[in-house]
């Protein structure tokens, strides 16, 4: 099948591309490094005709909740704008299936509000939902919570269980926006892209209009200060942390209920995270 993979450059893309080549399948790379971003209609038109698109994975987007309140208007462009012409290009193309990676982050934070980030993949959701109801665009919405794993680089505005092990590798401070407290239940990215392969393959059984809540679960719920302890426990030292303000729209408690994607066909998070982090602080070890 011949699938376009938008944000093929990063870090669930590039895992996505590897393991549809894997499989047989013929990934079409797209992504706003290599110059071909999806706010570039015309472009998406011309790549899907081109290559004779199937279906489109739509990892592309902007994913730092500190960027989007910094440029809400950089966040709306890449996020809400390049969804909705994924949406577009799909339904001129005699509606290609759309497989769509939102954000647990579309969920009010614990002050009541919703980041730009989550809102901007918010408009991506609804957008298709009409499209759906419109013009009866297929579409799969994710809507995950913090995926980690190799591959990943990890940034202080994005990625943080990655940058939490780097920072612990490189001797850099760590900065905490709030206590500490806030948890999520991490999904390791070789969990993740299993599930997002099994939706390529059997698309028409994901196929709904509600999005699907996607996490590591009850046994995989970490939050920062945990992270930080487990490394320190396992390191022996104890690592700089300053903390700041909380971001707005912060949430505090993440806690997935697998239990709608489960049932499709079965699918779970089988990486503890212990080993996930494991192997990933393995990887990064071995970059430098």
């Amino acid at each position: 099948m011949n699938i376009l993979v938008t944000g093929s450059s990063g870090f669930i893309g590039g895992h996505l591309h590897d393991r549809l080549t894997a499989r047989g399948h013929t990934p079409i790379p797209m992504d706003s490094c290599a110059g071909t971003p999806t706010t570039d209609l015309d472009g998406l038109l011309r790549a899907i005709e081109y290559h004779d698109v199937e279906m489109i994975a739509h990892l592309g987007a902007s994913c730092s909740t500190q960027r989007s309140l910094s440029d809400p208007a950089a966040d709306f462009h890449a996020n809400a704008l390049g969804t909705v012409h994924i949406a577009e290009a799909a339904r001129q193309a005699g509606n290609i299936p759309v497989l769509y990676t939102s954000t647990v982050k579309v969920y009010p934070g614990a002050d009541g509000l919703v980041a730009p980030l989550g809102l901007s993949k918010m408009v991506g959701e609804e957008y298709l939902t009409l499209y759906r109801s419109l013009y009866g665009l297929p579409s799969v919405i994710l809507r995950p919570s913090t995926v980690y794993g190799p591959g990943q680089t990890g940034t202080a505005e994005s990625g943080w269980v990655t940058w939490f092990l780097r920072a612990f590798l490189t001797g850099q401070p760590i900065t905490i926006h709030g206590d500490g407290t806030q948890s999520r239940d991490i999904l390791h990215v070789a969990d993740f892209t299993r599930l997002l392969i099994d939706i390529v393959e059997h698309f028409t059984d994901y196929d709904r209009a509600d999005p699907y809540d996607v996490g590591g679960g009850p046994d995989n719920e970490v939050s920062l200060l945990d992270l930080i302890k487990a490394l320190e426990d396992a390191t022996g030292t104890e690592h700089p942390v300053t903390h700041d303000a909380r971001l707005p729209g912060d949430l505090q408690r993440v806690v997935t209920d697998n239990t709608d994607i489960s049932s499709v066909r079965g699918w779970a998070p089988t990486t503890d995270w212990a080993a996930g982090v494991r192997s990933t602080l393995d990887w990064l070890g071995a970059q430098w």
